[in-house]
């Protein structure tokens, strides 16, 4: 009998420790579904995340692919935007040559194209090693290099913007402060939603359907600089 009682009492000891094993493996399971990148997109990005982390500059989830974050908290898109501080390029002594050999050399992305020049409305197209999905970054600069609360800017090209004097769309956005939050166990940034809301306006949660060339001459925040050399450049 008080070998029973003993065994008993070994058993009572042992199995709330057994429970609470068994919940901690259940949590951990669920929560490991919810670390894994499940689809192209976000394999995509956390390629991006290596390659760029590797160059010890600060990136950030700009443009569309912020729109669907801040709209929906996910960023399933057709395409990925990406953006760099020309600073923080030109402190680490970063040039276009350097960045492009990076970024196919060694992370194997594919180049396909770029704009400008990486001192004036530098724009990348890559895409991913894998997923081959497609990968814009916009290299954003003060608009005033002396002044550390300037506003930025960063260039698009094409249509309407063949005709600034630049023959670059420039957009201007206030002085803006990263937003960080955690994916896949990895910290990222983005653009807050002020800059969501002067890119894209107040009303930025209503999907609207329009075309990159049609939205050169709606979103708000372009500076007007056409060619005055340019006859008709202005649409009335």
């Amino acid at each position: 009998m008080p070998r029973i009682s003993n065994y008993l009492r070994f058993c009572l000891l042992i199995l709330p420790i057994l429970l609470l094993f068994i919940f901690y493996e259940l949590i951990s399971n669920k929560t490991n579904i919810n670390i894994e990148p499940r689809d192209n997109y976000s394999y995509c990005l956390l390629d991006v995340h290596q390659a760029l982390e590797s160059l010890s500059i600060p990136w950030f989830i700009t443009f569309g692919s912020a729109l669907m974050y801040w709209r929906s908290k996910n960023f399933i898109s057709t395409d990925m935007d990406i953006g760099i501080f020309y600073k923080d390029l030109k402190e680490k002594s970063i040039n276009e040559k350097k960045f492009i050999s990076i970024m196919t050399n060694k992370f194997h992305f594919k180049y396909h194209y770029h704009y400008g020049r990486i001192d004036h409305g530098q724009e990348w197209r890559f895409s991913c090693p894998i997923t081959h999905i497609p990968i814009d970054i916009f290299v954003y600069y003060s608009l005033d290099e002396l002044n550390k609360t300037s506003d930025y800017w960063a260039a698009t090209y094409n249509g309407l913007c063949n005709k600034m004097i630049y023959k670059k769309c420039r957009w201007k956005f206030k002085k803006f402060h990263l937003i960080t939050f955690k994916m896949f166990k990895k910290k990222f940034y983005i653009v807050p939603v002020e800059f969501i809301e002067e890119r894209y306006g107040k009303n930025y949660t209503t999907p609207h359907k329009y075309g990159y060339f049609e939205s050169l001459q709606l979103l708000p925040n372009l500076i007007q600089e056409y060619n005055i050399n340019t006859t008709s450049s202005k649409p009335k």
